[in-house]
């Protein structure tokens, strides 16, 4: 591509994150929001940071101006009908290059980047089974290196390393939406049988979480009193990564989290509902989620309240997947540690 070249990145800090083996080796001017500054300010990335504390119009006319400056060959969106970045698209110059999967297009505004002048839509069908770093790495000209090696702050390095000196597993339990998190009490049973294993375990908890990390407490005395179970509670993602990046496994629900411990080359189990696991699941990971005939389904971008009222299984998807089918993975590679 063009060396004169704008990414506009839009999604959330597990698509970012995964996006990151392809950006840092990319030397051009990215769009990014500043939510992520402290992890993407690490890198050395020429970062155009969209601010939160602003709001979307006033960022979209300040940062197409920007762009005017620059005057790029092509503006790039990277993920398929991202509001904010085809309103971007809309007013750049250049030629417009964006994913589009034709669906919800115009709740998404993706109609306004395809009118626009120099457009050139990639058009995905919405059931390729593809996922969107692969994609992106296509389009971008990047082949991603595996694994990635994410960096840290050397506090946060020092202390992970001197705890990993005893094998442990990492478990994030929660997802930023309730419909995608597997039943915690099954969570918790699963932690009682790696540590059973002789493999300590780390909940990740953020802050707010306050009824997760209850439950986990009361369920769990024990053995957080023997030292078999501590908890990461609201702590910075910079040292999130470095306790995640030494661990011998990674369980939880699709996250953040997850991608982060993907692309380090951790050993990556993650529990899906009804997204569609071949577009964002973690690099690497081992998907655990039941195939019913309604899944994956696409209901999750008409919001929460909409998912639980029009789901006619009550999200079976999630709910059926048992303790076993968790179990049975994690206790095979553990096996294979002995």
């Amino acid at each position: 591509m063009s060396s004169k070249l704008v990414i506009s990145v839009s999604a959330g800090l597990g698509d970012m994150i995964s996006l990151l083996p392809i950006l840092t080796e990319i030397k051009s001017p990215i769009i990014i929001s500043d939510l992520y500054k402290e992890l993407f300010s690490l890198y050395d990335m020429d970062i155009i940071w969209w601010d939160e504390r602003k709001n979307e119009f006033q960022n979209i006319f300040w940062l197409a101006k920007k762009i005017w400056t620059i005057n790029p060959g092509f503006v790039y969106g990277t993920y398929p009908n991202g509001r904010r970045i085809n309103m971007l698209l809309a007013l750049s110059p250049g030629i417009k290059i964006f994913c589009d999967d034709r669906n919800y297009s115009q709740k998404r505004l993706v109609s306004l980047a395809k009118k626009s002048p120099g457009s050139h839509p990639i058009y995905i069908p919405f059931g390729t089974k593809e996922s969107y770093v692969s994609i992106n790495s296509k389009i971008l000209g990047v082949i991603p290196k595996y694994p990635f090696n994410l960096k840290e702050k050397e506090e946060y390095r020092e202390e992970a390393e001197k705890f990993s000196k005893t094998p442990y597993a990492i478990i994030h339990p929660t997802s930023r939406y309730r419909t995608r998190q597997w039943d915690i009490k099954k969570f918790i049973s699963i932690s009682k049988r790696i540590s059973n294993d002789g493999i300590k375990t780390v909940f990740v908890l953020g802050a707010g979480e306050e009824e997760h990390l209850k439950i986990i407490k009361t369920e769990l005395e024990d053995y957080i009193k023997k030292g078999k179970i501590c908890i990461l509670y609201g702590e910075s993602l910079l040292k999130v990564i470095s306790y995640v990046k030494r661990a011998r496994l990674f369980l939880g629900n699709d996250s953040a989290i997850a991608h982060i411990a993907g692309i380090s080359g951790v050993k990556t189990f993650v529990i899906y509902g009804y997204t569609r696991y071949y577009h964002t699941a973690p690099y690497g990971a081992e998907i655990i989620r039941l195939e019913l005939p309604c899944s994956p389904c696409y209901n999750f971008a008409k919001g929460e309240k909409i998912i639980t009222k029009e789901c006619r299984y009550n999200i079976l998807c999630l709910s059926g997947i048992t303790e076993n089918m968790v179990w049975e993975p994690i206790k095979n590679f553990l096996n294979q540690l002995k």
